[in-house]
């Protein structure tokens, strides 16, 4: 996968996991007045003006649209699976109706349009919501992949709404239970890639992280969230994310103040879920699962960057700096890295 997908799939699951002293089933994105929240009426007197796609309630027995014979699974296949595409299309449009009545009510100039926006928004969504769409378990890997890219953005998107309307935008009942029993599907289908030995972790999972934990922020679930695992899974998302930001550094990819900000608070979240899990407020007075020392080996190349990152630093130094070798990594990186001062 190209560096510049990993640096940006690095950023969605540092938004997915619980930062600063904010509760996590909160969304990341604060709600806020705007020019358009104050154009907010009753949108739901109005009827779209633009009819949705079909909501799409069969099979998820979806093909690649790569050549599994590759290894690499990045050569195209040399002639794609059509109903796979039929249905990727179909959701596809569905998705990107949510996201242009996002945009246009964010760029709303008139009560009119900001309104239209979110009464689109609403039907299109209570249509699929009603009709149960995406959620059959007949779901080869790519239809479980399928559904968890279009779950998480389609949490996103409403997440960003929510926050430009000032909270006014709502959720109905069956469209809470639909994102619900969307969330608890993810969940089961990518549960047992968590078991202990299983070694093929990619982007899937990540973005199926990503998917749960906005589905959370969306109906407030804090279980979709966090739990007695929030440590180690803090600590386990660290070393990859830290990782890729490094490569993105040294590729020349873009990495704002903005985004060490980002990782920063990551990283305070994941030391005081070690040093001080009780006046975390994000946990919930909920006992921590203990952490292999190993797990906190993104520590090394973190502190190379952020030397004077206070909490890494004495997370680091209560382990006697005995924090390397983790062997999803390939071993350890200690003799790749100066010693720390």
């Amino acid at each position: 996968m190209p560096v510049k997908t990993w640096s940006a799939l690095a950023l969605g699951l540092c938004a997915s996991l619980p930062l600063s002293h904010s509760l996590a089933a909160s969304s990341i994105w604060p709600a806020r007045a705007t020019a358009q929240s104050l154009m907010i009426a009753d949108y739901r007197t109005l009827e779209c003006s633009k009819e949705a796609p079909a909501p799409y309630t069969g099979s998820l027995q979806m093909q690649s649209k790569y050549d599994q014979r590759d290894a690499s699974k990045s050569t195209l296949r040399s002639s794609p699976d059509a109903n796979s595409e039929k249905i990727g299309k179909q959701v596809k449009q569905f998705i990107g109706g949510l996201i242009y009545a996002s945009k246009r009510f964010q760029r709303a100039k008139t009560p009119q349009e900001a309104n239209m926006a979110l009464a689109c928004q609403d039907q299109w969504l209570q249509q699929w919501a009603e009709a149960q769409a995406l959620l059959s378990t007949d779901a080869s890997s790519t239809g479980m992949a399928a559904r968890k890219w279009a779950v998480a953005a389609m949490a996103s998107t409403l997440l960003m709404t929510q926050a430009a309307s000032d909270g006014k935008l709502q959720l109905s009942t069956q469209q809470r239970e639909w994102f619900r029993q969307l969330g608890e599907r993810i969940i089961a289908e990518y549960q047992p890639r968590r078991a202990q030995g299983f070694a093929w972790f990619n982007n899937h999972d990540y973005w199926a992280a990503w998917a749960v934990a906005a589905t959370g922020m969306l109906i407030q679930r804090d279980d979709f969230i966090r739990g007695k695992l929030a440590a180690t899974y803090s600590q386990y998302a660290l070393v990859p994310l830290v990782l890729l930001a490094e490569s993105a550094r040294v590729n020349g990819l873009p990495w704002s103040a903005e985004d060490q900000q980002t990782l920063d608070l990551l990283g305070n979240f994941a030391a005081r879920s070690i040093l001080d899990p009780d006046d975390l407020p994000e946990l919930k007075g909920q006992s921590q699962i203990a952490v292999a020392p190993y797990k906190l080996a993104w520590l090394i190349p973190f502190l190379q960057r952020a030397p004077n990152h206070r909490l890494a630093r004495q997370l680091y130094d209560s382990e006697d700096g005995d924090v390397d070798n983790y062997s999803q990594i390939g071993g350890p990186l200690k003799p790749l890295y100066p010693p720390l001062p």
